[in-house]
């Protein structure tokens, strides 16, 4: 955590700002209550990061034309630049971390930490949106 935490300084998000944008990224654009239900937040933790993201230019909010009473929320090309610097910080923390490690064990590591988020997936209600990479 203190490795991707003070990276991200860099990035100028925080650690749940990140995983808000990177939700976003996967989906293209989604509503709030998609973001709130996927990451188990509550309204007002959600409002607070949204209302940064939107003032940093990560994020844009305009109305569903479906629903008017939905707002839409994409990533600016400015928030999808922060996603993909996050990506290679990621790619970066597995290039330290598993340096010593040859390619098979590395997919039978990746296989493995898959199956565990699966089954603590399935024990918090089996629910799956969208995994992050």
């Amino acid at each position: 955590m203190s490795y991707y935490t003070e990276r991200m300084s860099d990035l100028g998000v925080t650690y749940g700002q990140l995983f808000v944008l990177i939700f976003i990224s996967k989906r293209n654009s989604c509503s709030p209550t998609e973001i709130a239900e996927c990451l188990a937040l509550d309204a007002g933790q959600l409002h607070r990061i949204l209302a940064k993201l939107t003032d940093k230019g990560l994020v844009a909010q305009k109305k569903s034309s479906d629903d008017r009473r939905v707002n839409v929320l994409r990533l600016t090309e400015s928030g999808m630049k922060t996603v993909e610097e996050s990506r290679d910080l990621f790619h970066s923390w597995d290039d330290l971390v598993l340096s010593d490690m040859d390619d098979d064990s590395r997919r039978e590591l990746t296989d493995l930490m898959k199956k565990l988020a699966l089954k603590f997936t399935e024990k918090q209600g089996g629910r799956q949106h969208g995994q992050t990479e």
